[in-house]
């Protein structure tokens, strides 16, 4: 996959109010998440999420299909050093539940795969 930066796939937009976001951290800071259980995240998240996503080397962009107020989209970044993976769902007024329940699906995929991947960091 191609590196990008953030700031290339994540512009801002102005429709977007709601933003709800959460970051997975390694117990230590001499642990590190596994490369490989980052890239098998962003794969089960495009078969069990079933939703439209970008894709690049250290992040995913999850769409949500588009409600009655707006579309709801989730950015989930890798960090570098590999010790955290940050979390960030976004949405039009009003999209409070479901940017909420977007980031829990993500989450707990992300921490199934952190788990049976790098399990104990």
């Amino acid at each position: 996959l191609p590196f990008k930066k953030v700031a290339d796939m994540w512009k801002r937009d102005d429709r977007n109010k709601v933003y709800v976001g959460r970051r997975v951290k390694c117990s230590s800071e001499t642990s590190l998440i596994s490369p490989g259980a980052f890239s098998l995240f962003q794969c089960r998240a495009c078969v069990r999420l079933h939703r439209q996503a970008q894709l690049w080397r250290n992040g995913i962009i999850i769409i949500r299909a588009k409600t009655v107020r707006s579309e709801v989209q989730c950015l989930v970044i890798m960090t570098i050093p590999l010790g955290a993976i940050d979390i960030v769902c976004r949405g039009g007024v009003g999209c409070e539940k479901e940017c909420k329940s977007l980031l829990e699906d993500v989450m707990t995929l992300l921490l199934d795969v952190i788990e049976e991947h790098s399990p104990g960091t």
